[in-house]
């Protein structure tokens, strides 16, 4: 029996999710890219939850939670350790008065339907972002001048250790699409603090923004979004067009020529092909504007450097 299978058996014991094993992480990203993860799991609960944390933290096993996927580049080699998908598990929303609390399981659009509903407006601003709650707060996610923190009342978090922990929103620290929450914690849910809104109104507005990504955004190709952070008082976008980028091509990565921030998947691209692409990028906009781009995309089971 190889290392791998008693380690599921092992692993097995102490949960009662869905496990799985060399699971492609393909299936789990936007970007349709990534090798296997060695184990895929899905907890049943919460106590579910801190029963893979604790045995991750006991047996010094790599750890990630994996969101909607949107926003990643995972390696064509996968995962080593432990995924967790939590959007099976923690999928709840209710209300009371202008607070709404929610699962990190939940999905972005489905929070704005819930609120549009009943009135409750703040996160219009939010429409579009392919986003599960938790990887909405972990990163700060926001659009069109507004970001999800702006309205945020508290945060409950698993720590490493599968201990609970209450966060306030005046003890978090958030900046542009970065927070200060701990890289090893897992969001569990949120109160977000909202305020009374026309359903009408609500839902007019998000549809102007949505026509607004429709149009500059290339959403019929795979992608991850927006690869590279906004650099201070310009646009990634534009530095990368002026730089001579759109619609270069690296293999099946190709640089939109829709919006120049953006890398698509025209047909069976590599993780290879899109970090290197990213590299070509860089270089060409440092050597143009001499600014350095720096990473929107977050890349999943890369050998650091």
């Amino acid at each position: 029996m190889d290392e791998q299978t008693k380690q599921f058996q092992r692993i097995r014991q102490v949960v009662r999710g869905k496990l799985l094993v060399d699971e492609p992480l393909s299936k789990h990203t936007y970007f349709r890219i990534g090798g296997p993860a060695d184990y895929y799991f899905c907890p049943k609960d919460l106590e579910d939850l801190s029963a893979i944390v604790d045995y991750c933290q006991r047996e010094d096993v790599a750890q990630f939670i994996i969101g909607n996927g949107s926003n990643l580049l995972v390696s064509d080699e996968g995962y080593r350790g432990v995924v967790i998908d939590l959007s099976e598990t923690f999928t709840h929303i209710h209300s009371k008065g202008y607070v709404v609390t929610v699962g990190a399981g939940v999905q972005l659009k489905t929070l704005l339907h819930y609120c549009t509903e009943r009135g409750l407006s703040g996160l219009e601003h939010l429409v579009g972002i392919p986003a599960q709650i938790g990887g909405a707060l972990n990163l700060n996610a926001g659009a069109y001048g507004g970001e999800i923190y702006q309205h945020v009342q508290s945060i409950h978090l698993l720590d490493k250790y599968a201990t609970l922990e209450l966060r306030k929103r005046e003890d978090i620290t958030a900046g542009y699409r970065e927070t200060d929450l701990p890289s090893d914690s897992i969001v569990i849910e949120a109160q977000f603090l909202l305020a009374e809104g026309n359903p009408k109104e609500m839902e007019a507005l998000q549809e102007m923004h949505m026509k607004e990504r429709r149009d500059k955004q290339p959403l019929s190709l795979p992608s991850a979004g927006s690869v590279f952070k906004r650099p201070p008082g310009d646009y990634a976008g534009r530095l990368i067009e002026e730089a001579g980028c759109k619609g270069f091509r690296i293999g099946d990565a190709m640089v939109s020529k829709k919006h120049a921030n953006f890398i698509v998947n025209c047909h069976l691209a590599s993780a290879r092909d899109v970090l290197r692409l990213i590299d070509e990028i860089k270089q060409r906009v440092f050597n143009r504007f001499d600014i350095m781009l720096e990473l929107e995309i977050h890349l999943i089971g890369f050998k650091e450097k």
